[in-house]
């Protein structure tokens, strides 16, 4: 469970420094990928975190396989950007954010996986 929390944190602290550092002090093609994906990207890799700390906590297998979790992306990717837009009038739907949630997510997955190095 500490290994997603840590995890967590690490998106959270990107997610604020992306919001009110990076972003703001940029321009060009850069600006527009840090304003408009960047987030979409870290919110795949916070998926993935709340998905392995609900099934910890419930004391069920983790789930870190490719398909499952790039399935469990897509829901919640679809959801976000085509069911959200419906009830939310602020909301848009940009097909570039599924890729961005999924490779944030697969990114996470990455991270997850890695064993601690002995000493």
């Amino acid at each position: 469970m500490q290994k997603y929390g840590l995890a967590a944190a690490a998106v959270a602290a990107a997610y604020i420094l992306n919001r009110f550092v990076l972003a703001p002090g940029t321009s060009g093609v850069l600006h527009m990928l840090l304003r408009c994906y960047f987030s979409d990207f870290l919110a795949g890799g916070l998926m993935v975190c709340i998905l392995g700390a609900l099934l910890t906590a419930a004391k069920l297998p983790a789930v870190d396989g490719v398909v499952p979790v790039s399935a469990f992306l897509l829901a919640c990717g679809v959801f976000w950007e085509y069911v959200t837009p419906l009830y939310l009038p602020r909301s848009v739907s940009d097909p570039g954010d599924l890729l961005a949630v999924w490779l944030g997510g697969m990114g996470m997955l990455l991270c997850l996986r890695r064993k601690k190095p002995r000493l």
